[in-house]
């Protein structure tokens, strides 16, 4: 609620700009690539904006698309926080209101916690609709009880026609966090289709994805609507017909758009 306020004003008065004409840059020079968020927050988990505030600025910086990736914790939050995120994206998208910018694509996703750390998994825009809510229900309402091992949460990815991403690889906390390389390595190699190699929000830029076989991704971990944009994963949409599609066949990039606040992250990531 503090920070909230200050990284509104940040975003507006210093980010927005330069990130959108980067963005622009890019996408002259590359006409077919389609680049958007794949990791963020809203009301719905720990972040501190609603929805339609996260989608709007989303497509006001040129971003193709958005990924919000809802928590699931043992009670903590639920599937059914996640499913209610899912259909306010669906109405925000079908009540557009932004003026003389198209809405923005938007996935049903949601973050889970597994033994192991975090995972993310992204479903097929239809997923988003209430009539398809009962399937996600009769596979993943468990996890808003328990966690089980982060290779049976991936399976179920796939049974849906969707794609998981690794986030915040091999980053330590005092509960399962960033899942271990070497577990990774082992267990999830031809599994899980993604990962993470920048992200703004922690801070690395690693090549994790030539190393393990898996498709680059970079993303911002925004809570604020501040980093949005900042980093973001591209695919060329001539050769692939959707994010989810680009990620299976392993043909996603990361791309660092905006580096100006990496040092007061770093500082702020000290403190904490």
């Amino acid at each position: 609620k503090v920070i909230a306020p200050v990284s509104d004003l940040i975003a507006e008065n210093f980010l927005d700009k330069k990130i959108k004409s980067q963005v622009q840059k890019i996408k002259s020079e590359q006409p077919e690539l389609r680049i958007g968020e794949t990791h963020c927050h809203s009301i719905f988990s720990d972040g501190n904006f609603p929805i339609r505030q996260l989608m709007e600025r989303s497509a006001s910086l040129g971003l193709d698309f958005l990924v919000i990736t809802e928590h699931i914790i043992p009670k903590q939050f639920s599937l059914e926080d996640s499913l209610l995120s899912f259909k306010e994206r669906l109405h925000v998208f079908e009540n557009w209101k932004l003026k003389n910018t198209p809405p923005i694509d938007v996935y049903p996703a949601f973050e889970i916690s597994t033994l192991q750390g975090h995972l993310i998994l992204i479903f097929p825009p239809q997923f988003l609709k209430d009539k398809y809510h009962s399937d996600i229900r009769s596979q993943f309402s468990k996890f808003s009880h328990t966690m089980d091992n982060m290779d049976n949460v991936a399976q179920l990815a796939n049974l849906f026609g969707g794609a998981s991403i690794i986030p915040h690889p091999a980053i330590e906390r005092s509960y399962p966090f960033g899942a271990p390389i070497d577990f990774i390595k082992q267990n999830l190699t031809g599994l899980v289709h993604g990962i993470e190699d920048v992200s703004t929000g922690h801070g690395y830029d690693i090549d994790y994805s030539k190393e393990l076989n898996m498709a680059s991704v970079g993303s911002s971990d925004d809570h604020f609507n501040m980093t949005i944009g900042t980093t973001v994963t591209g695919y060329a949409s001539n050769l692939h017909s959707n994010l989810i599609a680009a990620l299976q066949a392993k043909a996603t990039q990361a791309i660092k758009i905006d580096e100006s606040l990496n040092d007061l992250f770093t500082a702020a990531r000290i403190v904490l």
